[in-house]
């Protein structure tokens, strides 16, 4: 099995399915000499190491191992160190109106439909990305931003260095580029709404600095990750009216992040002996779960390649499981659903073109989707 599991390779871009499925049925406990760690393909497994954090940590800290204090941030810390700072922001984020704000974000959505004209658009970069942006500015209280192609840049620098482990040269400019985010993030703080996550979470050390850029940025680039992975997945399976996307509710919506979510990995390291189907983890191994092979394992899902947008129970773990579960992904559903009840205004949208991949292994997504739109004008398809 080795050199199966190449994240990077032009297949796995491509399609990594088929690797995922692979592993999962002939080394579910794949060890990976490049990155030096084990690769879990099966949901129970996947599972039991997000939550089981007496096990499994995601601060290397615990093991002696340095960490660059720029990386420091909720997304490393172990609890309780962890469990304080996931509470800030809860706290942040639920004094937030939700209701109004999801109103803006179905505002935002339909007016990013409407402002396009009929014919060809990159539905990621005219769409998707705008829509996540605007949705976690005002999450955040803050108007979005006038160097937004600057902050676009350096976020897709930093998805790109998750996957340093694979391609060294990644790391370094993904450091500068969560530093460039701090210091954008820094300079919202004077102009930001009191009723926002930016104004509630004291940037007071340098831990909670990097928390509100790792939490903006995964509210911001994740978000728009799963907008056109899910729109390419619809579009690819023969949903192309208005009529039928703006019918899918929110039991499609955890459908389509069991099979279209941005978040392939999420990596962890053993912080004792651990033995998982017969394999012994030493203390200070590295743990691949791959979240995107858990969640189309046939034990837990019947028919898991398929879409059954009234699939229930659906416990995918497209938003993580455990402390480091996603606390903001309620919030990214309702972007979804917003964007997908937005569709009515438009008759018709297809396929313009091939879509561009980002080459990314880690958090996947789309640098460019071509689609037609059609409006719809009176009722009618123009």
């Amino acid at each position: 099995m080795t050199g199966v599991f190449a994240p990077l390779s032009e297949s796995m871009l491509a399609d990594p399915h088929a690797v995922y499925a692979r592993l999962r049925a002939e080394d579910p406990v794949h060890r990976h000499d490049q990155l030096g760690a084990w690769v879990l393909t099966r949901h129970d497994d996947c599972a039991r190491v997000l939550k089981d954090t007496d096990s499994f940590g995601s601060d290397p800290r615990a093991l002696g191992k340095p960490i660059p204090d720029t990386v420091l941030s909720i997304q490393t810390l172990d609890p309780p160190e962890h469990t304080a700072i996931r509470h800030l922001f809860l706290d942040a984020v639920r004094r937030r109106e939700v209701t109004g704000w999801a109103d803006g974000v179905r505002r935002v959505a339909r007016e990013l439909l409407l402002a396009e004209p009929d014919g060809p658009v990159d539905f990621a970069t005219g769409i998707a990305e705008p829509l996540a942006l605007q949705a976690v500015c005002d999450l955040y209280g803050v108007p979005v931003p006038g160097d937004h192609e600057q902050l676009r840049i350096a976020s897709r620098t930093l998805v790109l260095g998750m996957d340093s482990g694979l391609d060294p040269t990644r790391r370094g400019p993904s450091l500068a580029a969560r530093d460039t985010l701090n210091a954008m993030i820094d300079r919202w703080r004077a102009e930001a709404r009191p009723d926002g996550v930016l104004a509630r979470v004291p940037a007071r050390d340098r831990v909670l600095r990097n928390s509100l850029r790792a939490v903006f940025d995964a509210g911001y680039s994740t978000t728009a990750n799963l907008l056109g992975n899910a729109v390419e997945w619809l579009l690819a399976h023969g949903m192309r009216t208005g009529a039928e996307l703006s019918a899918l509710d929110g039991r499609a919506v955890e459908e389509l992040v069991r099979l279209t979510g941005p978040v392939q990995v999420v990596s962890r390291h053993c912080k004792t002996d651990v033995t998982l189907r017969g394999k012994l983890l030493r203390r200070g191994d590295v743990v691949i779960t791959v979240l995107a092979a858990a969640n189309r394992d046939p034990e837990v899902f019947p028919d898991p390649d398929e879409a059954c947008f009234t699939r229930s129970p659906n416990p995918h773990l497209g938003l993580g499981r455990g402390t480091h579960s996603c606390f903001g992904g309620h919030l990214g559903k309702h972007v979804l659903l917003a964007l997908l009840e937005a569709f009515a205004d438009v008759g018709v949208i297809a396929p313009a073109g091939a879509p561009v991949r980002r080459p990314t292994g880690t958090q996947r997504g789309l640098d460019h989707l071509p689609v037609h739109l059609a409006r719809c004008s009176g009722g009618e398809t123009q």
